[in-house]
């Protein structure tokens, strides 16, 4: 299945009708899905370290590595992997080939080739990968069961967690290690990798209302991991539904929404891989998954409706449904994870105003208030959103940055969760940096900058910002040409910490904008 296409483009003049809104998705790195190359050559994954420093013939930059995280033993993997088949063979194989590597022989206990497509596939168009017989199970299902496959294949499935993806979509092994080691904080629920677009369509569509309603639709194709519970129970209330053959096949409209938890979603760093036929195309594509997505705001309306009115109801507690729901703490941090190592980007910098409000009257009004949200905010806001994500400030990529669409202000902060504690070391020292523009330096110089083995006690740095000019140059303004950027960077005196965060501690009387071009910890000799 490719992954679902929402373009909506906002036709805004003096006096417009809302008739047609087109989100337009960001350029993406895509891979040839018939290349020669293994599909991740050329990229920043696990034997390609990146750059610790943009620094030409300083000290700095031949004294300095990356700190990579160290990964948490465990005695065996608990993830399977779940990919279903369609129209993109060569796609899976690659897939199949980067799920099956060494980088994550910790993580992934099994590979599951769920065959939707009536031609019959066996191991042998796999051998290739190297995968072994014993890791690499491949169902040809009699008869397409579309997205339903997935759940149906994760419930099936002997390890605490399920990866779930799409065919057209390759996820680097350090994102998946990212995911995993989050889960283990939220068990309970599914984290999904979105790319901007959807990430903008799930917060838009986000639903609260006085009648217990906490919700929101997102994808699981981009990228999904949740707990194999998760699966089996959702199905089992799809079956307590008595939901239609249709329903069932069209399972990912429903999951989150009749969930009714906000979802989890990361701005993702995900890779098109493109080929084939895509299941949903164009605006019929579109039509039908909005019409299962008011279906799923229906059930959930319906079966709280019940709940409440039920005398026996916390006695026969519906399975997966979350019946007491609550906006969850930290609902406005935008999350992405890194690439090239695993960790994660966390910061509370506003992505959209703060007038867009997530209070409805009904469930089934998601996607009018979706529409009507993006008309508020209009086309400039859209294309912000979409042109400068948080993922870009982690990607590796020293032409690529988010940008706040707003002014920063006192609270703002942006942070790194290296998953584990960095471990000390007598003879070198961590530094937090950043490569930025002259704005950026400017907000840097009022941050308080500090560091957490567990995020909850921190240690403020007592060392002073430094901040170097590289011979790299920002991206053309639309009123300004591109300037040199700043390599920023402050040691930490905890080596044996885990979180890093810069944190604003007063508003900027010249109201700069953040644009941050990459953001991570390196060690210092």
């Amino acid at each position: 299945m490719a992954r679902r296409t929402i373009i909506f483009r906002c036709l805004l003049t003096a006096c417009a009708v809302l008739f047609g809104v087109h989100l337009l998705s960001r350029q993406r790195t895509h891979v040839p899905a018939d290349s020669d190359q293994t599909p991740w050559e050329g990229l920043a994954s696990p034997s390609r370290p990146l750059a610790a420093s943009f620094l030409v013939g300083t000290n700095r930059s031949s004294n300095a590595q990356r700190a990579s995280s160290v990964s948490v033993s465990r005695s065996y993997p608990d993830v399977t992997a779940v990919i279903l088949n369609w129209s993109r063979l060569p796609n899976v194989v690659q897939i199949v080939s980067l799920l099956c590597g060494p980088w994550l022989e910790d993580v992934i206990a099994e590979i599951v080739v769920w065959n939707n497509n009536p031609k019959e596939i066996a191991y042998q168009t796999f051998a290739k990968t190297g995968c072994p017989s014993e890791k690499l199970k491949i169902y040809n299902s009699p008869h397409n069961t579309y997205f339903q496959a997935r759940y149906v294949a994760c419930e099936q499935a002997t390890t605490r967690f399920c990866f779930l993806q799409d065919d057209d979509y390759l996820i680097m092994p350090e994102v998946i290690r990212t995911l995993h080691a989050r889960v283990f904080g939220t068990p309970d629920h599914s984290i999904h990798l979105l790319p901007p677009h959807e990430v903008l369509s799930t917060q838009l569509r986000t639903t609260v209302t006085s009648d217990g309603v906490h919700t929101s639709s997102a994808w699981l194709g981009h990228g999904t991991i949740l707990p194999r519970t998760g699966a089996a129970d959702f199905l089992a209330l799809l079956h307590h539904l008595n939901a239609s053959e249709d329903e069932m096949k069209m399972a990912d409209n429903y999951f989150t929404i009749l969930n009714n938890r906000i979802p989890d979603v990361w701005f993702d760093q995900g890779i098109e891989l493109g080929g084939g036929q895509p299941f949903t195309v164009g605006m019929e594509g579109d039509e039908r998954n909005k019409i299962h997505v008011i279906n799923a705001s229906r059930y959930l309306a319906t079966l709280l409706d019940a709940f409440r009115a039920s005398d026996i109801s916390h006695k026969s507690k519906l399975p997966f449904i979350e019946v007491d729901a609550v906006t969850p703490a930290g609902h406005e941090v935008s999350q992405a994870p890194c690439l090239g190592d695993s960790c994660l980007l966390q910061t509370n910098i506003p992505l959209l105003p703060s007038n867009l409000k997530a209070e409805s009257h009904s469930a089934e009004d998601m996607i009018i208030q979706e529409l009507r949200s993006i008309q508020s905010l209009g086309q400039d806001a859209v294309d912000h959103f979409l042109r400068f994500p948080p993922s870009q400030a982690v990607d590796g990529r020293p032409d690529t940055a988010f940008r706040s669409p707003f002014p920063a202000r006192r609270g703002d902060f942006v942070s790194l969760d290296m998953l584990s504690r960095m471990g000390s070391a007598s003879d070198s020292t961590i530094e937090i940096t950043l490569l930025v523009t002259r704005e950026t330096v400017d907000i840097l110089r009022q941050v308080q900058f500090e560091s957490s083995p567990d995020a909850v006690n921190w240690v403020v740095s007592t060392h002073e910002l430094v901040c170097e000019e590289t011979e790299l140059t920002g991206l053309r303004g639309h009123r300004s040409a591109p300037r040199k950027l700043q390599e920023c960077s402050v040691q930490s005196q905890e080596t044996d910490h885990r979180f890093f965060r810069a944190s604003l501690q007063v508003d900027i009387p010249s109201s700069p904008h953040w644009m941050i071009y990459e953001f991570w910890i390196r060690w210092l000799a």
